[in-house]
């Protein structure tokens, strides 16, 4: 699937860190830490404009390192936005396509899924790097938004007590839920946002609520919202500032 360009993020926590060249290298993808060994012997490798041909020179963050003369980017967390589409697993099962499958990333061997979607259910999926923010995003205390857009079957009106059921935190099958939101959309689009992804929820309230679904697509994590021009299966990685809008609930 394509890849829509998006602003390349750079998470340097320590500027002033020095690394071994070797190490750094290897880190960044150029190669195995033996291919990056001949580079450097065979003088593809600058730092700050000097050719360098010792493999254990320790560097940081602030020096500017080249092969061939292109810069070579240090390794750094990403955040890639997916629009998931339906039929793909968010999991690394061998017997079922997975949405890592549709990305195509230097650093793929090492993404992982930030909150899962069930495989009939579309939309905003956001893959990384970064197990710190993984954790923060599903984590029920930090209260993220997570907001669906529930397309019925036949048309579906929003009463004053669906909502109230919502608000106070619905309890399906001895399974209690915490208090979300419900809103009209259309005839037949209802938005459900809650702030915990347990499992098969939003399909669980849909039940409980008697909403007859014909497709369910996340559209909002946070003040993130799927950016319309990806194609399902298409992604791109996110900017700083949208990194920093999932964590910001009110919109």
């Amino acid at each position: 699937m394509k890849r829509k360009e998006g602003k390349q993020r750079m998470d340097v926590k320590d500027k002033n860190k020095k690394i071994r060249l070797d190490r750094f290298l290897a880190n960044a993808h150029i190669g195995s830490r033996a291919e990056v060994k001949r580079y450097i012997k065979d003088k593809r490798i600058k730092v700050n404009g000097e050719i360098i041909t010792d493999p254990g020179l320790h560097i940081s963050e602030r020096d500017v390192v080249t092969i061939d003369d292109n810069p070579v980017i240090a390794h750094h967390f990403v955040y890639i936005m997916l629009n998931k589409p339906a039929g793909f697993v968010s999991t690394t099962a061998e017997n079922e396509p997975s949405v890592l499958n549709l990305i195509e990333h230097p650093y793929i061997n090492e993404l992982h899924i930030a909150g899962r979607l069930d495989k009939d259910v579309e939309g905003l999926l956001i893959i990384t790097n970064d197990g710190d923010f993984t954790h923060n995003l599903i984590s029920p205390k930090k209260h993220i938004e997570k907001e669906y857009y529930i397309y019925t079957r036949t048309p579906v009106f929003v009463s004053e007590q669906m909502k109230n059921d919502v608000e106070k935190g619905l309890e399906v099958d001895g399974e209690k839920f915490l208090p979300g939101k419900i809103r009209q959309i259309d005839e037949k689009v209802i938005s459900i946002t809650i702030v915990e992804g347990k499992y098969h929820q939003v399909k669980k309230m849909c039940k409980k609520l008697g909403i007859d679904w014909e497709k369910i697509k996340r559209i909002r994590i946070g003040k993130l919202r799927l950016d319309e021009t990806l194609k399902p299966g298409d992604w791109r990685e996110l900017s700083q500032e949208e990194v920093r809008k999932i964590f910001e609930n009110r919109i």
